[in-house]
This record gives structure tokens, sequence and C-alpha cells, in this order.
């Protein structure tokens, strides 16, 4: 009986990552930001403010989720992502967006790593874990229906009313908040000794710094998601300098999208012909060429392409990168590592994101994105001569 409970866990994960998937406002929250005055050094600033939030939250909330339960802390992450959208659909001046920032960053921290925690133990508890790639990538079908209704919509929805687009999301939200309460627990499997919230940290902490392997991924994942995270955190604003048409905003996400459910789903077929060195040496060679063609093209219909491109490698690291980190570590460590890794890179884009904004204020997004080239240029030949030796 309990084992029929925690197997609809997969079904209602499905659901309920459908139900918030319908991100109407995803493709022009940046429009929205300028439309309301903001310089794009405000807009990093609410990057900042998400990024330190993120920094404070994002371990404890893997011991939460560790030692509290998935299931609980799932359900803030939903709860938070909903007061989200209201302070977005209520803003008025800066300190409402602040608000609402910050808010994204509470629901962000407390789903990073309980997320694939909640749904790794699930399979387990159904011996089941052997499928945990296959599985987990099949949630990307799932999500694009809803992805593509909102993705599409989002910019002809926009141009009726600034306003709907997330009044639309909110529902979902909601919605997807409902079904997460449905969750059941499933078994995490803590060692026989019980040790307190910091001792828990500290033991992650050490097994991370005295395992190669999981360094090395971690270095990689740092500045893997320097390059995808500002892309597409800045992608609209880049966009939009390069004067493609609002209507097409929605258009361009629908197909990143799309190629990174296709990549994320045939992930485990090209890691099991090329293994995992070879993928990740594919995905930072592949995301390194397409920011410079997008710092070379003056085309927006070029530089959009390329901007959906990047979803090829991010589909592909999306899938290893979790498969890699959880055959590597215990089930009672698994949320708390992966929200580690979440913390170094939230680290890093505290740093590098207002510098980003303040720089593609004095000039444009291309000058950052430069910089971000030439930074994945020298780890890509660190990778390729020295660094997969050690995956």
């Amino acid at each position: 009986m309990e084992n029929n409970q925690v197997k609809s866990n997969i079904w209602k994960y499905y659901l309920a990552s459908a139900l918030a998937y319908f991100g109407f406002f995803t493709p022009i929250i940046q429009l929205f930001y300028l439309d309301h005055n903001l310089t794009i050094t405000k807009i990093a600033i609410l990057g900042v403010a998400w990024s330190i939030v993120r920094i404070i939250l994002e371990v404890p909330s893997g011991i939460l989720a560790d030692k509290w339960g998935r299931k609980k802390v799932f359900a803030i992450s939903s709860l938070f992502a909903v007061f989200q959208v209201i302070m977005l659909i209520y803003a008025t001046n800066f300190g409402y967006f602040l608000v609402a920032s910050i808010f994204s960053a509470i629901a962000y921290s407390f789903l990073s790593g309980t997320n694939t925690a909640f749904f790794y133990d699930t399979l387990k508890q159904l011996k089941k874990e052997e499928q945990f790639e296959k599985l987990w990538a099949r949630q990307e079908i799932f999500t694009q229906v809803p992805l593509i209704i909102a993705f599409l919509s989002s910019g002809f929805l926009y141009k009726l009313s600034p306003i709907l687009p997330f009044q639309l999301s909110l529902i979902f939200l909601i919605a997807s908040f409902v079904v997460v309460l449905t969750f059941k627990e499933p078994k995490i499997h803590k060692p026989i000794e019980e040790v307190n919230v910091f001792t828990h940290f500290k033991q992650s902490m050490k097994f991370i710094w005295e395992n190669n392997f999981l360094r090395a991924i971690l270095l990689f994942t740092v500045i893997f998601s320097i390059g995808s995270d500002l892309s597409y955190g800045y992608g609209q604003i880049y966009l939009k300098q390069l004067a493609l048409p609002v209507v097409l905003f929605g258009i361009a996400y629908t197909f990143k999208s799309l190629l990174c459910t296709v990549f994320a789903n045939i992930a485990p077929s090209i890691r099991k012909k090329i293994n995992y060195r070879g993928i990740f040496a594919l995905q930072i060679i592949l995301i390194t060429v397409l920011f410079y063609v997008m710092i070379l093209t003056n085309n927006y219909l070029v530089g959009a392409i390329c901007f959906v491109l990047i979803a090829i490698p991010h589909g592909l690291f999306t899938v290893s990168k979790n498969s890699y980190l959880h055959r590597h570590i215990q089930s009672h460590q698994r949320a708390t590592v992966d929200s580690m890794f979440s913390f170094v890179v939230a680290l890093s884009l505290l740093v590098i994101e207002p510098v980003s904004g303040y720089l593609a204020d004095l000039y444009t997004m291309k000058f950052p994105f430069f910089l971000i080239a030439i930074l994945l240029t020298i780890y890509s030949i660190y990778y390729l001569i020295h660094g997969r030796k050690k995956i």
C-alpha cells in the first residue's frame, strides 16, 4: 500500500511540474522590467538580491530536505513561487520587484536539490533508481505542452495587457502547490547516528573537497552555469538590443525549450556512447562557440538562433550532471550536496552579475557576453587538456 502511494509520486511530480511550467511571463519578464523604467544595472541588482538570498538559503534548504523531509520543503518552494507572482502583479516601483526577486530566490533555493532528491529517493524505494536518467528526462516531455502554450502566447498576451501573463501564471502555480501537498514522503536512508545540521553541512563540504570527481564536476558546473544562466537571464535584453520583434520572443523561448527537452531525453544515450568525459566536453565546446557567434552577429535572427541553440548543451548538462552527482553521493547527503553545488554557482553569479549589468548599461550586452566567452574558452582548453581526466 505504501509503495503504491510512493509510486504515485512519479505522475504527481510530472503533474505539479507541468502546472508550474505555465510560465506565461518567463519570455517577457525582462521586457516587463524595462517597460517599468528599470535600467539594466537595476535589473542586475535584482539578480544580486536573488543570488544573496539563494546563497543564504541554498545549503540550509538542502539540509532541511535531508533532515525534515523533501515534501515539506517542496511545498514551501511552491508557496513562495505563488507569492512572487502576486508581488509582480501589484508591482508599482523597484521595491516590489525587489521583494518579488527575494520570493523567487526562496522558491528556487527550497526546490534546488530537493526535487531531484525527492524523485531519486522515490525511485530508490521502488527499487528503480537505475531508471533515474530516463524518468527524470521524461518530465521534460510532460512539461512541454504547457510550456509551449505559455511561451507561444506570452508575447501576444503581453501586447494585450502587460499584467495578463502574470495573472494566468498565478492560477497554474496555485494548482501546482495543491498537487505538491498530495505527495507521499519517500523513505530517506539516514546513517544510524544522527548529527546536527552544522555537522551535516561540514560533512558534506568535506565529502566534496576530498572527492576528486565531485571537485572536478563542481568546477565544470560553475563555469558552464555562468554561461548558461547569464545567457538565459539576459537573453531578452540581448535580443531586444538586436531589435527582435516582441511577438518573436515567445517563439524563440518555445524552440529553446523544445531543444532542451529533446537533448535532455537523448543525453543518457549520448553519455553511454561517449561517456561522461565526452558529453561534458561536448557541452562546454558548444556553448563557447555559440557565445562567439552571438557576439559577432548584428542580425537579430542569427542572434536568436544562437540563443535558442544554447539549449542543446544545457539540455545535455541538466541530465548528465544530475546523473553523475547521484552516482557519487549517498541518499542522506543527496539534497545537501546538490544544494551546495547551487550555492557555489550562486556565489559566482553574485560577483559576475552586477558587473555584467553595469557593463551592459555602458556598452551593450555583447560586451559582458564577450568576457564570458573568454572565460569559457580558457576553461575549455583546461578541460580538454587536463580537467576531463578527473571526471
